[in-house]
């Protein structure tokens, strides 16, 4: 879609050309139904860093290992050992 919007604005195209292309509904669209080609639709610069799509327990997992890697690698020394516990 975003293809034939730039082709038609380079052949001296102006928005009224466009508008039903880019209109907010048709990008509705992708996002409901998960088809690309139905709109526009937006990304933002994330998007440059996913390399692969995990499921949701292989992505919280992901996330608990890098979580006690920080805390064990580099925060290791700011963490003090419990002496005592207070218990209320």
């Amino acid at each position: 879609m975003s293809r034939e919007v730039v082709e038609i604005l380079n052949r001296g195209g102006e928005f009224p050309d466009v508008k039903d292309l880019v209109a907010g509904v048709r990008g509705v669209k992708v996002f409901e139904n998960g088809d690309l080609d139905a709109g526009i639709w937006s990304v933002g610069t994330a998007m440059g860093l996913i390399n692969d799509i995990p499921t949701c327990g292989e992505l919280v997992s992901r996330i608990v290992e890098e979580a006690e890697e920080l805390i064990t690698g580099r925060l290791a020394d700011m963490v003090a050992p419990d002496a005592e516990e207070n218990v209320a």
